[in-house]
């Protein structure tokens, strides 16, 4: 198993999961590719390293897939191959990694624009690489900046106690957080209140139109492209029944994180596979009990 491989499966994230539908050489590529993503993101965030040494790696990994140093034996070998082997355009994997370098001292953004300029960075500019290893054409990229600003926009709501918790990290914008009234100390002390319920559920509209905006998108694109974009289409489809879970729920975010089963993921690999052709779904299926302590499990991790 290559390095690559054994970082995407270790990490079990929601697309390592959706990888599953591409062939075989595809798969590998993107398990290359989500490999680096990984990395970048862990180098800010995990703990042990100092401020210099995370932008040490970065810089290390700038270089790496620009072709100014060699690359190390493994993931270093891996990725850089990638880029070669495909002729991969390296700005957009710059740009995230400038994103993600912005982490490591965290300013608020004050207006949608900001957060927006942000996402585009961490999750536009994978969705643009994700395209391009996936086998889909340039007509493919406002597709994939949309679905990024969709997932990216889930992610925050989803975090918004664990960014703070763990990072004193504030994504949703400072003026929505002022014209709903919700103050920085209401998310430190995790107060669950209408006012912050409200501010949630304004959030959770913009991503629900970024979903519809790129689902518009998807549609106008060749057989070619939709055929080659479904890792992405499932990957919508599970976040965008993240957010539906939020918002039946009324964003009990400091109470629970909400995630989707494995059970779900891959009916939602096959729903995107069958593209928009309509099926039953499974309305009764959570009160079965040999499903019911499962989920309830898996909701809680």
């Amino acid at each position: 198993m290559s390095e690559a491989d054994s970082i995407t499966k270790n990490a079990k994230s929601n697309l390592a999961f959706t990888l599953l539908d591409l062939p075989p050489e595809k798969r590998m590529h993107m398990a290359q590719f989500y490999a680096f993503c990984r990395i970048i993101d862990d180098i800010v965030d995990e703990p042990g390293m100092s401020e210099q040494e995370r932008h040490d790696a970065l810089n290390r990994w700038a270089a790496v897939i620009t072709g100014q140093i060699a690359p190390q034996a493994g993931i270093e070998t891996e990725v850089r191959e990638l880029v070669s082997t495909l002729n991969l355009n390296t700005a957009p994997m710059l740009e995230l990694i400038a994103g993600c370098r912005s982490d490591i001292h965290p300013q608020q953004p004050k207006t949608r624009e900001e957060l927006l300029a942000y996402a585009y960075k961490v999750a536009g500019c994978v969705g643009i690489t994700s395209a391009t290893v996936m086998g889909a054409s340039e007509k493919a990229r406002d597709y994939a900046i949309a679905l990024g600003y969709a997932l990216q926009l889930v992610n925050i709501l989803r975090d918004v106690a664990e960014d703070c918790r763990k990072y004193e990290r504030f994504y949703l914008p400072l003026e929505d957080m002022e014209f709903f009234g919700v103050s920085h100390d209401d998310i430190r002390n995790q107060k669950y209140s209408y006012k912050v319920r409200q501010l949630l559920a304004y959030e959770a509209a913009i991503a629900e139109k970024f979903f519809g905006d790129a689902e518009e998108m998807y549609q106008k694109l060749s057989v070619e492209d939709r055929n080659a974009l479904i890792p992405a289409q499932a990957m919508s489809l599970i976040y965008r029944n993240i957010l539906t879970k939020m918002e039946s729920d009324e964003f009990r975010i400091f109470e629970r994180r909400y995630s989707v089963n494995n059970f779900r993921k891959l009916w939602f690999l096959l729903r995107a596979r069958l593209g928009t052709v309509e099926f039953p779904s499974f309305p009764g299926i959570s009160d079965w009990n040999f499903f019911k302590n499962k989920n309830e499990n898996n909701e809680k991790k």
